[in-house]
């Protein structure tokens, strides 16, 4: 059996900030995920349901416009409960690993406990909050000469409850994050072990708060992150982090039991080199390798996608 049979694939159409359509194309593995959720996606649209677009396509010098999405979420939050539970960024310079943390921090203790929330509206302030953080960290490592580390997460929404994932489906976790790969979206609360120690939250271990994924829904995320020469570079920080830490902390970290840990997201398929990247750059085979075109790509088009407008499932070669 070949790994991509040609048979089943999903479409995403997306708007630019000139409004013209970006239209992006994935071929689904057909592994044990594919079926189940390509079921998902069929009975979510049954129902009064839209589709939501949190996107990561910002660099440093949005830090300003970041600062005051941040301040803006801040605010509403504190009003909502009559208290000043957050606090506000004052300018640009305050900005930094560790007042995101402490966000983060508070999110934990009240965003992810549906017992805080006070209505629908609170609760998706506390998602957005938790979005733009993230949003922020990868603007902070994201200058004018560095490769763009962009991704979006498209949701059927709300993607909720979904479904347990099995056992097998592990099989296909992967850390092996590359420009024009698509996974599942993370769909839980909270930080994995990865986000955990590329934050250095060592807070979310000592609390018991990290957060493996156990649900998959109708979340998929569409990753343009580069390709490093080198492999396991992402286990490979995660174990230097979990070296760094002192042995107390080291025993909640269950280091023995990778299968616990869940590291990676579950890959369901990549990218097709249709007429909307050949419009762009026309030698398909460039597409495949050339870091430079996919940096130029992101920072020129991807950074221009403001909203989702549809989706769809392929399920024949009629693409």
């Amino acid at each position: 059996m070949s790994s991509f049979e040609k048979t089943k694939a999903v479409t995403y159409v997306f708007e630019l900030e000139d409004e013209k359509l970006l239209r992006l194309t994935y071929l689904l593995q057909p592994n044990s995920l594919r079926e189940k959720w390509i079921e998902e996606i069929k009975s979510y649209r049954k129902n009064k349901t839209w589709l939501d677009l949190k996107i990561t396509n910002k660099n440093s010098s949005h830090l300003d416009e970041l600062r005051d999405v941040l301040n803006s979420i801040v605010g509403d939050l504190n009003d909502a409960y009559g208290v000043k539970m957050l606090p506000p960024l004052k300018n640009t310079k305050d900005i930094s690993r560790k007042s995101l943390n402490y966000l983060h921090e508070i999110f934990e203790d009240y965003g992810a406990n549906s017992s805080w929330y006070k209505s629908e509206r609170v609760h998706e302030l506390w998602l957005k909050l938790n979005e733009y953080i993230h949003i922020t960290e990868i603007a902070m490592a994201t200058s004018a000469d560095t490769f763009p580390q962009y991704s979006a997460l498209v949701t059927v929404y709300p993607p909720y409850p979904g479904h347990k994932l099995e056992e097998k489906d592990k099989l296909f976790l992967s850390t092996n994050f590359s420009w024009g790969q698509l996974y599942l979206g993370y769909n839980t609360l909270g930080k994995d072990y990865l986000s955990t120690a590329e934050n250095n939250d060592v807070r979310v271990v000592t609390n018991g708060q990290v957060k493996v994924q156990e649900m998959y829904s109708s979340e998929a995320w569409l990753c343009f992150q580069d390709l490093p020469m080198q492999q396991k570079v992402i286990e490979m920080q995660l174990y230097h982090w979990y070296e760094s830490l002192d042995e107390e902390t080291k025993k909640l970290i269950p280091i023995d039991n990778l299968n616990v840990m869940g590291l990676g997201r579950y890959y369901l398929g990549h990218i097709l080199i249709t007429k909307d990247l050949l419009d762009f750059h026309p030698i398909e085979k460039d597409w495949y390798f050339d870091e430079d075109l996919h940096k130029r790509w992101n920072n020129e088009v991807f950074s221009k996608v403001k909203k989702i407008r549809n989706m769809r499932i392929h399920e024949s070669n009629n693409w």
